[in-house]
């Protein structure tokens, strides 16, 4: 069994889809991270706008090229004191700097919109993804992936902001390149080299330089920075660590403040900040240096272009306006150009965030595609069962076994048995949630079930919302929350149906209970699941919670775990796991 490196805990284990569990699943490529949007029907949107962007950028290189021209013909008459020419030529300098500055404040409203649309569907797209037949349970069971949320609200965020900046920039440097080389090829000439007794002309040899620049710029970038695109994953890794931590001292207020575990929590939050620290660092001398080379070889070579064009001054063969247009026609070429050595930071950090959301994405194509030994049967008419039952860690080492177990509709049973012994997985197995095991099992329509652990989830909203999870609360009176509150022993909440708190913070674990117990009331399921539901309770809230139950919900089947054995009055059958 081939180990390997939990990516939580940093342990070491056996992989369980080499034992259990079998994923056909490859890791996405970029092209199909990038290419299902502008596939989808958002496509003739997001098309037209980059239309409108591609158009701006042709437009704006047309406008500076017109614009060198002109300042160059303008030095020549202000030389000459030509003032005749002079004017018109300063009306069109001044026209076409106007455009050229009002054209980038439209693509960049074009760019921005198509962001937004970009990332409205890129975040439905993975939500829907993440929240489907419980993935988002069977992605932290496993431990595959870390910081789900914060792949999803921050990395798409960022990846389609930076994806499109880029594709921009790309856009505009073809166009630029395209443009200035033309130009520059045009009114750059051609050089006479000599080389002892032999004599040469190089016909396009300012076009040939800026090209050589900028593969030298490049080939710099990539030697000083290429451990930036692991060192960006890696600080995406410790900022969701720490936030994630800040979040539980949030979470669990209450219960750290019982066990003064401040200072605890204090020295856990710089360890993990003493991580972001060491990496910043790392990052920032990484980065300094990258941004030195650059800084350093682009000074190296400022007059290049002057001491390139001074010959063919010098020779007579052009005006110093001439000389103008072409350093300025230069300039344009190598600004394009070095757009790549320069966007190389910003590409790396890219990488990082694309990198995140394909181990994202292959994370959810490993579960969606994952085929498990253990049978899972939907059967609406059937009752709950099993056949040659085996349920096992993610570790591989056996939990359950059942030969055979039927439960027919309106049996309660109890599930008891020492700790570890897998009660709680077996109930997982029931909800569908393990795929660790083998055998067969037959399960009723998950509509008509509720599941209801020892810690329920009770969102944020009102407390008419928490009763009514994971229904809507429009299905229900108000009149009718309050009985079912009063009916579990909450009748000091049958007021607050819509105030809005935190409500598994204002609750106690007996009443956060009592809450899930008035759940199954309201909403009255065929079949009840209940896993240490009434631990928080006293025996005698307890047996008058059973009581109602059962006297309410007299046709529903229910299966209980408990630890002791008073609830065994309340069941006609027990499953002993020992």
């Amino acid at each position: 069994m081939t180990p390997y490196t939990s990516i939580v805990d940093g342990s070491t284990r056996p992989l369980p889809s080499e034992t259990l569990i079998h994923s056909k699943a490859n890791r996405p490529t970029i092209g199909e991270l990038l290419f299902p949007f502008w596939k989808s029907n958002e496509s003739w949107r997001a098309v037209g706008l980059l239309f409108v962007v591609v158009s701006i950028s042709l437009s704006s290189a047309y406008g500076f090229v017109s614009l060198n021209g002109i300042q160059g013909k303008l030095t020549d008459a202000l030389i000459a004191l030509n003032w005749e020419a002079t004017k018109p030529l300063f009306i069109w300098s001044l026209l076409l700097g106007t455009l050229t500055l009002l054209l980038p404040i439209v693509s960049t409203y074009c760019v921005g919109y198509l962001g937004i649309r970009w990332r409205t569907w890129m975040t439905q797209m993975y939500l829907e993804r993440w929240t489907r037949s419980a993935h988002f349970y069977a992605l932290e069971r496993d431990g595959a992936i870390t910081n789900a949320d914060q792949r999803i609200a921050e990395d798409i965020s960022m990846f389609t902001e930076r994806s499109l900046m880029l594709l921009t920039a790309v856009i505009d440097v073809v166009v630029n390149t395209v443009t200035y080389t033309l130009l520059l090829w045009t009114i750059a000439g051609s050089l006479n080299l000599y080389f002892f007794s032999y004599s040469f002309s190089l016909t396009g040899y300012m076009v040939y330089a800026a090209y050589l620049y900028c593969i030298g710029n490049i080939l710099l970038s990539h030697w000083l920075g290429k451990t930036l695109i692991g060192l960006n994953m890696h600080r995406q890794t410790v900022e969701a660590n720490f936030r994630y931590q800040g979040m539980q001292v949030r979470e669990y207020a209450e219960q750290i403040a019982f066990y003064r575990g401040g200072e605890r929590e204090k020295h856990h939050l710089l360890e993990l900040f003493a991580r972001i620290r060491a990496n910043s660092m790392i990052l920032l001398a990484r980065t300094s240096k990258v941004m030195f080379g650059q800084n350093f070889y682009t000074n190296a070579f400022t007059l290049l272009p002057t001491l390139l064009a001074l010959p063919l001054l010098l020779e007579g063969k052009i005006t110093y306006g001439d000389m103008i247009t072409i350093v300025g026609a230069y300039g344009m070429l190598s600004g394009a150009l070095s757009f790549f050595p320069q966007a190389y930071i910003s590409f790396t950090d890219w990488m990082a965030l694309t990198n995140r959301l394909r181990d994202f994405q292959w994370a959810i194509n490993k579960v969606e595609s994952q085929e498990s030994s253990l049978e899972y049967i939907s059967d609406h008419h059937q009752a709950l069962c099993c056949e040659q039952l085996t349920l096992f860690t993610p570790l591989g080492e056996k939990l359950v076994q059942l030969d055979s177990w039927i439960v027919e509709r309106g049996q309660r049973w109890l599930i008891t048995g020492r700790s570890g012994s897998g009660k709680s997985t077996l109930l997982r197995a029931c909800a569908g949630l393990w795929p660790y095991g083998t055998g067969r099992l037959y399960l009723p329509d998950s509509r008509r079930s509720l599941f209801i652990p020892q810690k329920s989830y009770i969102p944020t909203g009102s407390l008419k919302e928490a009763l009514c999870y994971p229904q809507s609360k429009d299905q229900f009176a108000d009149e009718e929350c309050r009985r079912v509150l009063t009916d579990c022993y909450l009748p000091h909440l049958s007021g607050s149906l819509s105030v809005h708190q935190r409500w598994n913070q204002t609750l106690s674990g007996g009443e956060q209970q009592r809450l899930a117990l008035a759940r199954a009331l309201l909403q009255r399921p065929e079949y009840i699941f209940l896993d240490e539901a009434t631990s928080a309770m006293d025996r005698e809230t307890e047996f008058n919670i059973y009581t109602t139950l059962i006297a309410q919900l007299s046709n529903s089947t229910f299966i209980s775990v408990a630890h002791h054995e008073s609830l065994a009055r309340f069941h006609s059958h027990t499953l002993d796991l020992n």
